[in-house]
């Protein structure tokens, strides 16, 4: 299993001028940090994105596996899961087919959500290109950044402080403390 990010997310969960500047009391309207300080905030999102195996803004992923699984299930890293854009499969032959939605529910009451084989349908019984036969892309995050919980938020913004403090520190206990109650243990 291996997912990759098609689409990063459009925007921060927060922002440099109303979020990050009076945490570290830079007057806002002092652009003297800003070419520092942005790529510490998109650096501070990955590493909480990272620690907590979700997706906070909305972006698009795709999930690769190299067959079909023994059981009705496929998980779908990266929760919350907005929608299932497609699910498509390779055959040996290099050729593309999209298996029809009506062959599985998604159960976004699960995290991470799952892909439901529905009964009595089975997987397609071709065989897969060797690797990456099989290729789900799915829509996952909060939403926009007003949407991102407050907590995660606050999170992105002390690392983005710790590391604007002391570059290269190891994020503090305090920071994985906010983040830790809502971790999605990997897939």
């Amino acid at each position: 299993m291996k997912i990759k990010q098609i689409t990063p997310p459009q925007n921060e969960p927060v922002d440099l001028n109303t979020d990050v500047k009076p945490q570290l009391r830079i007057d806002p309207s002092d652009t003297s940090l800003d070419e520092t300080l942005s790529p510490l905030i998109t650096a501070a999102r990955e590493w909480c994105e990272g620690f907590q195996n979700r997706a906070y803004v909305t972006q698009t992923f795709e999930l690769a596996l190299d067959g079909w699984p023994c059981g009705n299930t496929i998980k779908l890293p990266r929760p919350p899961l907005q929608t299932v854009n497609s699910v498509q499969y390779i055959d040996d032959k290099g050729i593309v087919a999209t298996w029809d939605p009506e062959n599985y529910v998604v159960d976004d009451f699960a995290e991470p959500a799952r892909l439901v084989k529905v009964h009595g349908v089975s997987w397609p019984p071709i065989n897969l290109t060797a690797a990456n036969g099989i290729r789900i892309r799915y829509t996952a995050g909060y939403g926009d950044a007003a949407d991102v919980p407050k907590k995660i938020k606050q999170a992105i913004i002390l690392l983005v402080n710790v590391w604007f403090e002391s570059p290269g520190c190891d994020p503090p206990q305090s920071i994985k403390s906010l983040l830790w109650q809502d971790r999605v243990v990997p897939i």
